[in-house]
Order: C-alpha cells, then structure tokens, then sequence
C-alpha cells in the first residue's frame, strides 16, 4: 500500500481553515501510520446508546486498496461493538457499524485533504450524518448496548484495520447537537468559547500528548 506523510498538509489545511473563520484555533493533530493507533481504557463517556454527537477532523491517506476498511473510532467489546466508525477501504465512504449491523455514507475522501466530520446519535431515532457542515446521509441503525473493553482509534482492536491518515479535533457530545451549532463552533476552542453545549462535552482529545480528557 503507498502510503505518503501529509502532517504537513493536514496542518496547513487547518490554517487555512483557521484563517477563514476568522479565529486563531487549529485543533489537534494525530498522524496515524498504521502501526501506531490509541487505545484507551473503557468508559461510559464513549457509548452512545441514548444518543449523542460524535466530531472529528479526518484526512484519509492511501492510494491502493488495502484490504480492509480501516478503522478510525472504535468502542466496543468481546460481544460487538457499541459502534465502529471507519473509512471505506476506496475513499469512497464513511462507515458506521453497530452490533451486527452497518451503514455507507457515500463521500469521496480521497482528495487526500481533511474534512470535518459529525454523527449524529438520535435517541430510537437512527443517526445521520454531516460532512464539512453539510447534510450527507441519514441512518438507521440499532446502537447495540454492549459491554465494552476499549476504545480504539486508528485500529478496530489495537492491532486489526490499522488506519493511515489523521484525526483532528475529536469531540463527543452527550447531546445531539444542531447543524448550525456545529458549523458555528467548529473552528472554536470549546473552553475558551464557551461552547454553548459545554455541559455536555463527553471527552475531548488532547492529541498533543497522545490522550483523551473525559469530563469530571
């Protein structure tokens, strides 16, 4: 699989980004290489069995297909998986799985540049998605409420589906937030903003020194 370094390039389409707003925030980056995916320890801050927000930056780096739909945020379990949100093996998707079943929004991620992503968790209302703040795709799924082992980014299981690419900036909301409201706080620092759903910010990523901040 070719695979090339974009740090840079991520970095500065943050900038970029960051300079169109008009704000001087560029969230956090991590490079993911294959080999090097997070794990952190179980915790019901990360299950979104009675809905929620999920945000993150994404750039997806490969040019071959790989063999396997590489991983990006996993919760899950030895009975399946709260949810598993990965990339399609050809660029060409996002994935959303849960339990035994899954779903495809379609969108061209191979223009190896970095987009903002949202899912959005419905409690018995299903889930959609938005993609640099638009309207993607609506879902139906099931979030199965299983016992979880971890949570893994860049991997489904610490070894399995290893990611190449970056992940930026990822919030989790105990809250389904608006599209305006996304739009409007994506290029803000959410402390030092006062996001207006602050008292619902789950787990925040720290990828400067490789961890995830859960609220008190």
């Amino acid at each position: 699989m070719k695979v090339k370094t974009i740090f840079g390039m991520v970095f500065l389409g943050l900038l970029m980004a960051t300079n169109v707003s008009g704000q001087s925030y560029s969230p956090d980056v991590y490079e993911f290489k294959g080999a090097n995916g997070l794990e952190f320890d179980p915790s019901v801050m990360y299950e979104m069995t009675s809905g929620g927000t999920i945000e993150f930056w994404v750039a997806a780096d490969w040019n071959d297909d790989p063999g396997y739909d590489p991983a990006l945020i996993v919760n899950a379990g030895p009975d399946g998986a709260n949810y598993l949100i990965a990339i399609s093996r050809e660029r060409d998707g996002l994935i959303l799985a849960s339990g035994e079943q899954e779903d495809v929004a379609a969108f061209n991620f191979a223009d190896n540049k970095l987009h903002h992503v949202a899912i959005r968790f419905f409690p018995d209302e299903g889930q959609d998605v938005l993609i640099d703040g638009r309207f993607v795709a609506a879902m139906e799924l099931d979030i199965a409420s299983v016992a979880t082992s971890g949570f893994w980014l860049g991997t489904i299981d610490g070894e399995g589906n290893p990611f190449y690419g970056a992940i930026a900036g990822l919030r989790i909301w105990d809250a389904v937030l608006t599209q305006e409201m996304l739009v409007n706080n994506v290029m803000q620092d959410v402390f030092a903003a006062e996001h207006p759903e602050l008292a619902n910010l789950l787990a925040i990523s720290d990828f400067n020194t490789s961890e995830l901040l859960l609220a008190e």
